[in-house]
């Protein structure tokens, strides 16, 4: 494990630590009842359940610890989403404290108001996160015509169907799988695109899952693509590049292929790559060079950072993801700082870019303030100039 490794755990577990002792020390005081007791021990599993779930992970949980490990896994991740807004209340409460002691005219908290305070955003907390599992499994198609510059050769459409950030796990398994399968291929597509991130954290778990015999059951004559995100990376991206092969799709790492006679298709290395496996990301004009100068450019980046070195190179389409427009409000105001575009359509010169929110989740299986999507792309090949 390297020192890199140790920090980034050193700071999550810190910060994990930090903000569920500042709910606790919140919550505890009002718990002096049987039933509030009871309360409390109910948080501190909760508390305990994600890192007990991956220390069970990380020594190589068999048999009946396996299914434990993964009981803990769900509750804890659930217990993530329900953190993040404990969080907020307990902040909200101390805010009004303070403001409360500034102006006479706002009543005190006494431990009865807290204790009717917390009572009720408990319930509303707990109500988010239901609806927010609930929406995480509800994917949309979003539908994007997309006119492309025509080659010369032809004149015609397309349709591509383009899937980022699918996070196969523990909450992205086989019957999800299926189910994504089977609506891309309702859409008729003429060639898919897997926009990064396609396995969550294990390339095994993701064979356990029958990734490779699922997606080779999609119906796309142009071919199956994918392009590499952080999370292919920190999982092994030689192993799926090659459990992708043996679903018949094609990771394209910093590569181009031409499609159909009707565009180049460009796969980047993820922005993050070197962090996890020290590959080497090529700069976009050098993987254009030797291409073939008549096609309009369709690029996969999952990270959606340097959009102007696109734009500066006229290429028609990039597609990304990564950001899950902050998954979790109000983490999507926390990606639109971030990223130049968490979510959406932009338009820089004669380039379109599209960020999706994504397929799957990370961390908590929840979706507030975002929703899973499927891309259609109707794309409409003209004469027009660049």
């Amino acid at each position: 494990m390297g020192l890199g490794l140790i920090f980034f755990i050193t700071v999550v577990l810190s910060i994990y630590s930090l903000t569920n002792y500042y709910i606790f020390i919140h919550i505890a005081p009002l718990c002096h009842t049987p039933a509030g007791k009871a309360v409390a021990v109910l948080l501190i599993l909760h508390i305990i359940a994600y890192p007990c779930s991956r220390i069970l992970q990380a020594i190589g949980s068999t048999g009946a610890l396996t299914e434990i490990s993964a009981g803990l896994t769900a509750i804890g991740s659930y217990y993530l989403a329900f953190m993040t807004y404990a969080f907020f209340l307990a902040l909200f409460e101390d805010i009004y404290k303070f403001f409360a002691s500034l102006f006479s005219f706002l009543p005190l908290l006494d431990s009865t108001s807290r204790a009717a305070l917390w009572k009720f955003g408990i319930c509303i907390i707990i109500t988010l996160v239901v609806f927010g599992g609930i929406n995480a499994k509800r994917p949309r198609v979003v539908t994007l015509d997309i006119e492309m510059p025509c080659n010369g050769t032809s004149s015609r459409s397309l349709r591509a169907v383009a899937v980022s950030d699918m996070h196969v796990g523990p909450f992205m398994r086989n019957s999800r799988i299926r189910e994504l399968v089977d609506r891309i291929n309702s859409l008729s597509p003429d060639v898919v695109f897997f926009v990064g991130d396609i396995v969550d954290e294990s390339v095994s778990a993701a064979i356990e899952e029958g990734l490779a015999d699922e997606l080779r059951n999609i119906k796309a004559p142009l071919g199956v693509y994918a392009s590499a995100g952080n999370h292919d990376h920190y999982a092994g991206i030689d192993a799926v590049e090659k459990a992708l092969g043996q679903a018949g799709a094609r990771m394209l790492r910093d590569e181009f292929s031409v499609v159909g006679n009707a565009f180049l298709l460009v796969g980047r290395e993820d922005a993050t790559a070197s962090r996890f496996d020290g590959s080497t990301r090529q700069p976009l004009s050098s993987i254009l060079k030797n291409a073939p100068k008549d096609y309009p450019v369709i690029v996969l980046d999952h990270t959606p950072v340097g959009l102007d070195e696109a734009a500066s190179l006229n290429v028609a389409l990039q597609l990304s993801g990564h950001t899950h427009n902050g998954q979790i409000w109000p983490f999507n105001l926390i990606t639109g700082l971030v990223f130049e575009k968490s979510w959406g359509i932009l338009r820089k010169g004669n380039t379109i870019f599209y960020v999706s929110c994504g397929y799957g989740t990370w961390g908590p299986p929840v979706r507030l303030g975002s929703a899973p999507e499927i891309i259609l792309l109707n794309l409409k090949f003209d004469l027009r100039d660049r």
